[in-house]
């Protein structure tokens, strides 16, 4: 039996890898996180948001300030004219007790800052998404690549063959125009899987800023167990550490803290107050010294006041009123926010689970597919030789081996992308769980 030639090429797909691989997901992921500009900037946002916590804390504070005056009085209309020269400092200082727009700013304070962290957060989970969609997208041009080549390779051998029996008077020219036109259209497919792994490798340089040959294979004994052991159970987590719901969250407390603010507009405000201050003046005609010509010895004071201030507003135009209703609606607004990222992380995880338990079968199928195309041509190759079988009806068996090949691969790369998509809806998707794709 003169299996040879389709034997050799299922051992090259099967055995041979693409490249040298070095760089695991994780790895590139790591390179991404420090290489994305995107991510970057959304880290140093963040950061500058954060800083409103301690902004809204510092309205509670008391506040201390020193002043100091110098001024010179002249009387030009005076006959004889007699200037004085005044010195004077004031240290004073001022706590708020009860000033319901200071707390107000103060949460309004901790919900941006915790908004920021939280899009910080949604921000590095999407770029962990989309180098892990670059990564699985250059395995899987790599294997389309790989089942092109090799149906290219084994088309051309059959042509080649099918040639030199034309001339023995074996095959006929209705064959050979068969397999011409198979090992034409393996070439196309060659050449668009060549172009489809270049434009995927870019993508991947772009994001990572390492070399897309790098990438290493992910390991699908890793991936047999299920991340969550039921439905319901990855719905629960979605809505406990889903990244939109938290930040909806945190918006609604931003919103909390606007409608407080605005009828703390309406409220008394009370603090306390404490002053210190010293005065030295001094008269020109007056005959001193250097240094009381400096401080002036006339007139010296101390003062000393302190004391509670209360203040009522009354009425302000209606305008406090309207910002009242402003922030109510606003509030109801947010409200909704969080029942509509509530029912997406719902939804995003039960499409994703779906694609996974899925696409687990279908991964399964394929993979029996694929072996019994691999035997359906084996057998006709057989038959071939016996002469129950065409070579037409080889061709077409090897054809529809690798579209299964091709297949296959496709499969596995809608599984993996399920798996990061599950991960991201319910708020698992980081930097360690990577390690998942390579059992480490």
């Amino acid at each position: 039996m003169k299996f040879y030639n389709f034997k050799i090429a299922f051992i090259v797909l099967s055995c041979v890898p693409f490249g040298s691989y070095a760089t695991s997901l994780q790895q590139a992921a790591r390179a991404a996180l420090t290489y994305d500009s995107a991510l970057q900037s959304s880290q140093m946002t963040s950061e500058a948001d954060q800083q409103k916590y301690w902004q809204g804390m510092a309205g509670m504070l008391p506040t201390l300030t020193l002043e100091g005056n110098w001024d010179r009085q002249e009387q030009p209309d005076k006959k004889y004219q007699s200037g004085v020269t005044n010195h004077s400092y004031d240290l004073s200082v001022r706590q708020p007790l009860f000033d319901m727009s200071k707390y107000a700013g103060w949460r309004k304070g901790v919900a941006i800052a915790n908004t920021a962290e939280a899009q910080s957060k949604k921000a590095e989970e999407k770029l962990l998404n989309a180098i892990s969609n670059a990564y699985f997208s250059v395995l899987y041009q790599q294997e389309v690549l790989q089942a092109a080549k090799a149906a290219s390779h084994n088309f051309k051998q059959q042509q080649q063959k099918l040639q030199a029996g034309i001339l023995n008077g074996q095959n006929t020219r209705t064959e050979l125009d068969e397999a011409k036109a198979n090992y034409a259209l393996a070439q196309a497919k060659e050449i668009e899987a060549s172009s489809q792994l270049l434009l995927a490798g870019e993508a991947f340089r772009r994001l990572s800023g390492v070399s897309p040959d790098t990438v290493e294979p992910v390991n699908f004994q890793c991936l047999n167990a299920s991340p969550y052991a039921s439905l319901t159970d990855a719905i629960n987590a979605s809505q406990q550490r889903n990244t939109e719901i938290k930040i909806a969250l945190f918006q609604n407390d931003q919103a909390d803290a606007d409608v407080l603010a605005a009828d703390g507009a309406h409220m008394p405000v009370v603090s306390l107050y404490a002053r210190y201050g010293k005065n030295w003046s001094r008269n020109d005609n007056d005959d001193n010294l250097l240094y009381d010509a400096i401080f002036g010895t006339n007139s010296k004071s101390n003062n000393l006041q302190y004391g509670v201030n209360v203040s009522i507003p009354l009425f302000a135009g209606g305008s406090q009123i309207s910002q009242s209703y402003e922030a109510a609606y606003r509030r109801q607004a947010a409200k909704y926010s969080i029942m509509e990222a509530q029912r997406k992380a719902a939804t995003d995880t039960r499409s994703a689970w779906l694609s996974l338990t899925n696409g687990k079968a279908l991964i399964n199928a394929q993979k029996n597919a694929v072996e019994s195309s691999r035997e359906k041509v084996v057998s006709v190759q057989y038959g071939r030789e016996m002469g129950f079988r065409t070579v037409n009806d080889e061709l077409d068996a090897q054809q529809k081996y690798f579209s299964a090949l091709k297949d296959q691969a496709e499969a596995r790369f809608n599984y993996l992308n399920a798996l990061i998509n599950l991960a991201q809806s319910t708020g698992s998707l980081s930097i360690d769980m990577l390690n998942f794709f390579q059992c480490r």
